[in-house]
């Protein structure tokens, strides 16, 4: 039985893998279509989208959204409206796939947690990276103690120069600026490994154009076994997102970020892995792999517990705003757009 979703949101570049998976697999999920607030929004999303079953149907209200017969919303708004989606579709039985950052107000997401676990609703964060081949690839060999007592993360995750326009005032809006929008995608993959920080240690600079928001970031996590660190910029020239996990056993180099690049260097020979040597263990995705949305549709129709649970997901976000120097739970820097 297909997955009937919808989009709650259209504004973030994220929604087209949603629209990619639905159109390539039309027995698995049905798009049934989005609400966005903002005209332009629909206009650019439609022509992008008009090679995948375009054009996408277009809800005229949220109201229209929660009556429909979707099962679950995507959640692709800006960061700030979108705990108030992801509510919203939770009172109406809907279950969620949130885009990340877990939006700007921490009180509410962990309000929602409880609320999607009284109700027996999934609220899952959409991750892009969980289901990655490759790093699935790495935190399976990390997890299995392959790599040793992780002692170090690196994790370097810019947005190009070119995009600084366009998102500039985006950043402004929160504490943390580029790096609340973008770090959690590392985090996520840090906590996984290495545990909810203990100390987090910051470097928030404001280092490009009218020098109004956090656009250069190094932040510093003490964790209990060793340090991880996360930085990122809103002005790279030549994008080389990458990973390193460094390990007392070995090393796993994941780079560029989101390819199915992977390089292991192990002390002893784990799993087909010889020792000794770099190895070339790039993965590419199968047509079989989980992604966000089948891993949202395992966990309804099979009771499947979630791989990545409610109290990972409020670390990561806790994680998140320690790093952007927020004590109170709230993101927000000023007012947003209306």
């Amino acid at each position: 039985m297909r997955l009937k979703f919808a989009f709650l949101g259209a504004w973030h570049s994220h929604a087209s893998m949603h629209v990619e998976e639905a159109h390539r697999r039309p027995d698995e999920f049905e798009l049934l279509g989005m609400y966005d607030p903002d005209d332009e929004v629909i206009a650019r999303r439609q022509e992008r989208w008009a090679g995948q079953g375009g054009p996408l149907p277009v809800f005229p209200s949220v109201e229209a959204v929660l009556a429909s017969d979707a099962e679950a919303v995507v959640v692709e708004g800006h960061v700030y409206q979108n705990l108030d989606y992801a509510e919203a579709a939770l009172r109406a039985g809907k279950h969620v796939l949130l885009e990340k950052p877990a939006g700007v107000d921490l009180a509410q997401f962990s309000r929602l947690q409880d609320l999607a676990a009284q109700a027996g609703l999934q609220l899952h964060l959409a991750y892009m990276w969980r289901y990655n081949a490759a790093v699935r690839e790495l935190l399976r060999l990390a997890a299995a103690g392959a790599l040793g007592q992780v002692y170090q993360f690196r994790g370097h995750i810019p947005k190009p120069m070119g995009w600084h326009p366009q998102l500039a005032e985006e950043f402004t809006v929160y504490h943390g600026g580029v790096y609340f929008e973008m770090a959690g995608h590392l985090l996520d993959l840090m906590v996984t490994m290495m545990g909810e920080p203990l100390r987090v240690h910051s470097a928030l600079a404001c280092h490009y154009g009218d020098r109004s928001e956090v656009d250069n970031a190094v932040v510093v996590h003490e964790c209990r076994d060793g340090l991880g660190t996360v930085d990122t910029t809103a002005m790279q020239i030549g994008m080389d997102r990458r990973l390193e996990v460094h390990g007392t056993a070995g090393t796993a180099l994941h780079e560029p970020l989101g390819s199915d690049g992977l390089r292991v260097f192990l002390k002893s020979p784990v799993d087909g892995y010889p020792a000794g040597e770099w190895v070339t263990a790039d993965r590419a995705r199968g047509e079989t792999d989980p992604t966000l949305l089948r891993e949202l549709a395992a966990c309804i129709r099979g009771g499947k517990e979630p791989d990545y649970g409610a109290d990972h997901d409020l670390a990561v976000q806790r994680t998140l705003l320690a790093g952007c120097g927020i004590s109170d739970g709230n993101a927000l820097r000023k007012e947003p757009p209306s």
